[in-house]
């Protein structure tokens, strides 16, 4: 329940965090443009999206793949708007808190 709950309020932020790109706000509801866009804003080649869909597919345990997305996402997210390290970290252990916080009041893009 958690993890449901964590990944609704990322897909939420998602909007946010295009538009503070300068994306329009509706391109964070479609669901695989929204994940290479992220990837264009974090400076991650679209080509590594391609990538993790392949290991999730090929991968007996594809838990993995999630599990380390999980983990670094915070921290390229709180870098790339201009926040850092203890974001990062709050955003990892709260991240129903820290999404939300980085996408629609703190840091700018660039």
């Amino acid at each position: 329940m958690y993890f449901l709950i964590v990944a609704i309020i990322f897909y939420i932020s998602l909007c946010g965090f295009l538009a503070k790109a300068g994306y329009p706000f509706w391109n964070g509801l479609i669901p695989i443009y929204n994940f290479a866009l992220l990837f264009v804003i974090l400076d991650l080649k679209p080509i590594l999206l391609m990538i993790l869909g392949l290991l999730l597919i090929f991968l007996p345990d594809g838990m993995i793949v999630i599990t380390l997305m999980y983990v670094f996402m915070p921290f390229l997210i709180s870098y790339r708007y201009g926040r850092g390290f203890w974001m990062g970290i709050f955003t990892l252990l709260l991240p129903f808190i820290g999404y939300p916080l980085l996408a629609f009041k703190l840091g700018n893009y660039y």
